[in-house]
């Protein structure tokens, strides 16, 4: 899964030099947190969020005319390319507590080319599409104290019994303490019979969401 897969291409920005007012009124109309900015010769130089702006005017609201977007801005922004993964991205947001990174390339070293943006919005939608969220399922939970041995012996049991999977994301590092598991979502419909197979293929089933009743 990579940036270009998930990242906005088409970006809404903003110049150094327009009113902050002008950004503020552009976030609003077209229901964003965050501009890139550009310099007169088209350069990305920052990024405002609307944070910066509330920083910026604090209770004066009056101040939005007076100042410039380049004096509430955050300078020479941490950016990303389109082909780095969504695990990069998602490091360098959690790292710096950003809500967003600029998405660049070509160019030269000290210009690249504005691409896209990617918002922890994107992220969202992407961890959404990972786990498989657009069609109604359920959740299981198996544990998997002998690691890839386990794991092995889990989707051999799926395969074999013709289980449909969702999605599956093991958990190797937890910071309860308890051992790795495999998180499963299967579709509601899943034949009868998954849990009592995962149970004899490892013993620990931790959790296991029922069907839901047809109304």
């Amino acid at each position: 899964m990579f940036v270009a897969d998930y990242m906005t291409s088409n970006v809404v920005t903003v110049s150094s030099e327009s009113p902050l007012a002008v950004a503020a009124d552009l976030m609003t109309r077209r229901r964003i947190h965050h501009l890139p900015v550009l310099d007169p010769a088209g350069r990305l130089v920052g990024i405002l969020s609307d944070r910066d702006i509330r920083s910026a005017v604090g209770f004066d609201r009056t101040l939005s005319d007076k100042l410039k977007v380049c004096e509430a801005m955050t300078h020479d922004p941490v950016t990303i390319t389109p082909v780095a993964g969504l695990d990069e991205a998602l490091e360098i947001l959690a790292e710096g507590r950003f809500g967003a990174l600029p998405v660049v390339e070509g160019g030269d070293a000290e210009n690249p080319r504005l691409v896209g943006i990617l918002t922890t919005v994107d992220l969202l939608r992407a961890l959404r599409n990972l786990l498989g969220l657009d069609i109604p399922g359920r959740r299981l939970e198996v544990a998997l104290p002998q690691g890839c041995g386990d794991l092995a012996r889990v989707f051999k049991t799926l395969s074999e019994g013709g289980y449909p999977i969702l999605s599956a994301v093991a958990s190797h590092l937890r910071t309860d303490g308890r051992e790795p598991s495999l998180y499963l979502r299967v579709p509601q419909d899943a034949p009868r019979g998954l849990e009592r197979s995962l149970e004899r293929a490892t013993a620990i089933l931790l959790h296991a969401e029922p069907p839901r009743r047809r109304s």
